[in-house]
């Protein structure tokens, strides 16, 4: 399990109850039917029906940040001597 951080709580659908600065635990990550990765959250509400009726589940994970389990990155730089 991996810890993110919302970013992003605008626009949401009906019945979501993310909040943005709060830290989530996610409990699992697919890819839903528009191709966008997308969390499962433990502890919060993850299905439900937009405003036009429509079924949602789990959250776009764009609108979350990484903050425990990233991996750093590094860059290395190669020089030509002459």
């Amino acid at each position: 399990m991996k810890k993110v951080i919302c970013i992003d709580d605008k626009n949401l659908p009906t019945g979501a109850e993310i909040v943005e600065g709060e830290v989530y635990i996610v409990r699992e990550s697919f890819v839903n039917s528009f191709d966008q990765r997308a969390y499962m959250l433990k502890g919060i509400r993850n299905l439900g029906r937009t405003q036009f009726g429509l079924p949602w589940q789990g959250y776009r994970s764009d609108r979350f940040e990484i903050i425990e389990g990233k991996e750093e990155e590094q860059e290395q730089v190669f020089y030509a001597f002459n």
